[in-house]
Parts: C-alpha cells; structure tokens; sequence
C-alpha cells in the first residue's frame, strides 16, 4: 500500500512541475514512512534535491498532540468512560433525549450546547464531549433518579465475570 501511495505522489510531482521539496509532513503510520524513504531513493537523483532529503520527513505536530492527548487521558480513562456512556445513554433514543432535555429545563439550566461524543481520531473531541458534558452534571445526577435504565449503562464485568455497579458522576 505505502509503495503505490509513493507512485503516485512521485507521478503528481513530476506532472505538476514540483521539482524541489524541502519536506513532507504525514503522521506516525507506518506506510508514510515507506512513503518517505521511497520518495528520498526517487529524490536523491534529482539535480535540484534540497539537503541530500536530510529533513524530508516531518512528524505532523497536531499528530504528535494528539497522541500526548490520548496517552494522558489514559490516566482519567475510567471518568471519561463514565462520561461517554452517560452521554450514549442520553443519544441513544429520542424518548431519553427528550427525559434529557426536561430535566435541563426542570433544573433552569441556561447552556445552548448539545452533548457529542468524542471521536478518536479528533484530538480535541475530548474536550469537547467533557466540556459539554460537565454543564449538565446536575442533569445526570437527576437522569440517574428518574430513568430506571440509565445505571445499566456503567455496569462493569470483573475479571470473574460479576456486574458491578460504578456511580455515573
């Protein structure tokens, strides 16, 4: 896979006249690093090759965050956990949405954003998901008192196989 991405990058060089390239910046996936030492084998023969391809390779810095995100999310993972089911429990049917938003509006909660789920490959859709979520707190804790349902969602198995119960927020 890396080889024919490498082909084709080296094809659209050539035909858009890119003839000098100081770097390429990709992110930590393998198949860019083959991307990268083919491109520096193709390269090495051009007359207008810059630094011998010495800094061709540049790691994508949001890439990098992203993964420093994540390795310390690691450390709060059970409450994030915790958060994501309490918000899938909410999106999950329009019948619960809407037990959500009654008691947003019981509680004279003032807050316009909507709750989201984070998705992995965003490294701030973390955030994003907390920092909604922690503006329904007292919602959650009400959920908890009126939808019979809502603990199921953070029943956690142990290593022998018994459903424990962990408090929500």
């Amino acid at each position: 896979m890396g080889e024919t991405i490498s082909h084709v990058i080296e094809n659209f060089l050539l035909e858009w006249g890119i003839d000098k390239l100081l770097t390429v910046t990709v992110d930590n996936a393998s198949s860019n690093s083959v991307n990268i030492s083919y491109l520096k084998n193709v390269m090495k023969d051009w007359p207008t090759n810059i630094l011998s391809n010495e800094h061709l390779h540049v790691r994508c810095c949001a890439h990098i965050v992203n993964l420093i995100v994540c390795d310390g999310l690691k450390e709060i993972n059970v409450s994030v956990v915790k958060i994501r089911n309490a918000i899938r429990f909410v999106r999950s049917s329009p019948s619960r949405l809407l037990a959500f938003k009654k008691c947003v509006e019981n509680l004279h909660i003032e807050c316009k954003k909507s709750l989201c789920l984070d998705v992995a490959t965003r490294w701030n859709s973390t955030y994003l998901m907390l920092e909604a979520a922690e503006k329904f707190e007292k919602v959650f804790v009400r959920l908890d008192q009126s939808e019979p349902r809502y603990m199921s969602y953070f029943l956690e198995v142990d290593s022998k196989g018994n459903k424990k119960k962990h408090r929500a927020t």
